[in-house]
């Protein structure tokens, strides 16, 4: 029996996988494990393994393409064995005084403008969030998920279908008409009288890292504190620390680890900014999963320390090289990369002093670090200069107020400058 390969959901709210390239060729012998193809997230790009031994065949994906969790995109096939035949549904295409467009589709679908659950429209917050940007009447729109839910993908194929009934409706000369669902329409700004030197397709792991910050600095209220935080105990922490722990871990320690130490235990009594915000209410994490924010090949992704409250600043030093290497190799899994609770974002090693970041969405909070500098700082009758280094809580103002985040922030201040209890 033909086993199918499928665009694999990752995490919790993707609903699009972009695919980027096949690592074994139409028609050729694969077993179950291999790596057979590379998606790509707002993560990082992952290998997708083959469910199954056979050959490879019916393959309908190519790079680029943006495809919706478990769609098809290909079959293992057995010796001698031919693809499956599946029943394509005519397609029907209606226009209506409304523009409304039905378009097949592989699952059930409940028709557009038909209420749900008593009137209300069942739809992914994702899916809202799209609709009202480009404001799309969500009755209008045919929901593909269970129930009739609509979900991300059923919006850009509305969209699309109905920007294509009105080229074919609109001769060349005619003045548009507003209609009941509208697109906004793309401000046209000129481009520099400047020669180009290259021009790169924004698709892939770019397209959606751009797509989930815009949805986070568009919608949750970013409030951004700063203070600094002189770091000449946790210099000297380090330096009586370093032998011990490298002896005892083979990895040497680094102020990140002490810092992400410092946050795990501050964390826990500022539980606002260790929170997420959903429909209606805010849920407080009883669990600090910490995401440390790190840059591959022009790519931002956020491995993730599980359950850091409860680690020893020995075993986030382990499980922080752990992350950081396999990271850098690409070999992390979906779940080592999902999940985070709370980020820290580190520009220190590339001499930026402070800056904010913008909040890792679901999260409340992200804590933005810069670089460490000596800072002539007053000393009795003098000044004297001080390793001192910037920090930055950037809040959604939904979940957490001004005076809670600077709480925060004076806590995390007294831990790092006297770092000892951290061990």
């Amino acid at each position: 029996m033909a086993t199918e390969v499928i665009m694999p959901k990752v995490d919790m709210v993707m609903e699009t996988g972009t695919f980027f390239e096949w690592l074994k060729k139409e028609g050729e012998h694969v077993n179950k494990g291999d790596p057979l193809f590379v998606t790509e997230t707002d993560k990082s790009s992952i290998e997708v393994e083959s469910p199954g031994d056979g050959i490879l065949a019916g393959v309908r994906a190519k790079q680029g393409d943006v495809i919706p969790v478990t769609e098809v995109i290909a079959y293992i096939l057995a010796p001698g064995e031919a693809l499956p035949v599946k029943k394509i549904p005519e397609q029907v295409v209606t226009i209506a005084a409304s523009a409304a467009v039905t378009m097949p589709e592989p699952a059930i679908a409940v028709p557009a403008g038909i209420p749900i659950d008593g009137g209300k429209v069942r739809v992914t917050p994702v899916a809202r969030h799209l609709a009202e940007e480009l404001h799309i009447d969500l009755a209008q729109v045919t929901g593909r998920g269970p129930r009739g839910r609509i979900h991300k993908a059923d919006i850009l194929a509305f969209q699309q279908s109905h920007a294509a009934v009105e080229r074919l409706e609109t001769p060349a000369n005619a003045v548009p008409v507003a209609g009941p669902v509208s697109v906004r329409p793309s401000v046209s700004i000129p481009l520099p009288d400047a020669r180009q030197k290259q021009v790169i397709p924004l698709s892939g792991a770019r397209k959606i890292i751009g797509e989930r910050m815009s949805q986070s600095a568009f919608s949750a209220p970013h409030i951004n504190l700063s203070l600094r935080v002189d770091m000449t105990e946790a210099i000297r922490l380090r330096e009586r620390l370093l032998e011990p722990l490298q002896a005892q871990t083979g990895q040497r320690l680094s102020f990140t680890a002490i810092l992400a130490r410092a946050v795990a235990t501050v964390l826990p009594r500022h539980p606002f900014m260790n929170a997420s915000l959903t429909e209606g209410s805010i849920i407080l994490w009883e669990d600090i999963h910490l995401g440390i924010a790190t840059s591959v090949e022009e790519n931002l992704i956020v491995p993730v320390v599980r359950e850091a409250q409860s680690k020893s600043l020995g075993q986030i030093v382990t499980a922080l090289a752990d992350l950081t290497d396999r990271a850098r190799n690409r070999k992390l899994t979906p779940s080592e990369m999902t999940g985070s609770t709370f980020t820290i974002s580190n520009l220190g090693m590339f001499g930026i002093e402070s800056f904010t970041a913008i909040i890792n969405p679901p999260e409340a909070a992200i804590l933005a670090v810069g670089k460490m500098v000596d800072t002539p700082v007053r000393s009795g009758d003098g000044f004297e200069f001080r390793p001192m280094i910037q920090l930055t809580a950037c809040a959604d103002h939904r979940i957490v107020d001004g005076a809670g985040v600077a709480r925060f922030l004076a806590d995390l201040k007294a831990s790092l400058e006297n770092p000892y209890l951290l061990i």
